[in-house]
């Protein structure tokens, strides 16, 4: 509870701090401070990407924030859930530059069983770890259903995207699949966004050190965290969301640059 406090009290004073923020939160069709905070620290960090591919997109929270932050930006979204869905296409449908698509992501075309879970930022291809459910007990699998799935390659072959590119992936410990689904669409993007766990949250989530070694395998370098996530019962940072982006030519080895930044519980 203390960790939850200071975390949300951490997370106010920050918006405070950021302009643009009371248009944001009676204006925009969703509004979200986590996304909010992220899209505005990566602006700082001279990210200004015209295309921004949302993979995982919830009820529409980055998708907004990244739309009205990121000026000329066009936003795919892409969101599995028949609920959020509806959700992220009646956002979509109040701003010209997002478009969503009711879809999951991997590395094969086809269908999957979707685990979805009371706390719908926690479903996901992948059942719950133990260590989740301790760490999270009001998280549990209330239903399983069939989603529709193809690969980032499939969805943009053939497809100009305007540059720079930003690919943000939020699906719950499937991130390395999905990256493994898009090997040709990686070498067009200029930026990846993601969430590493630091220990697995997921049944079958492979461990962090492999999605690192995937990600540098494919040119690129981990340069920064944006957002931490804090285990309620420890204080402990469990996960991450982790900013790459393409190393340049005649660059050396990587060299992970993680700065502190506000920390979220859920």
């Amino acid at each position: 509870m203390i960790t939850k406090l200071r975390s949300s009290a951490t997370k106010a004073f920050s918006l405070l701090w950021e302009p643009g923020l009371a248009p944001a939160l009676f204006r925009w069709p969703v509004f979200s401070a986590t996304s909010f905070l992220m899209v505005s620290r990566l602006k700082r960090l001279g990210l200004h990407p015209r295309t921004v591919i949302d993979v995982g997109a919830n009820v529409g929270q980055f998708a907004v924030a990244a739309g009205k932050l990121f000026k000329g930006a066009s936003v795919h979204s892409f969101e599995p859930l028949p609920d959020c869905y509806l959700r992220l296409q009646t956002a979509a449908s109040k701003m010209t530059n997002i478009r969503a698509k009711q879809l999951a992501l991997g590395d094969r075309i086809g269908e999957l069983e979707f685990h979805v879970n009371s706390h719908r930022h926690s479903s996901s291809v992948l059942r719950l770890s133990k260590a989740h459910k301790l760490a999270f007990p009001e998280a549990r699998e209330s239903a399983t259903i069939t989603v529709p799935t193809t690969t980032l390659d499939e969805e943009y072959a053939g497809t100009e995207l305007a540059q720079p590119v930003l690919l943000k992936l939020d699906v719950q410990g499937y991130e390395a699949t999905v990256l493994r689904g898009a090997r040709s669409l990686l070498s067009r993007v200029d930026h990846v966004l993601l969430e590493l766990s630091l220990s697995p949250l997921y049944e079958g989530e492979p461990p962090l050190e492999d999605v690192l070694a995937l990600l540098c395998g494919l040119n690129f370098e981990l340069r920064c965290a944006v957002d931490f996530l804090v285990d309620p019962l420890t204080g402990a940072y469990i996960q991450m969301d982790g900013l790459f982006s393409r190393r340049s030519k005649g660059s050396g080895p990587d060299s992970p640059r993680l700065p502190a930044a506000p920390a979220r519980t859920s």
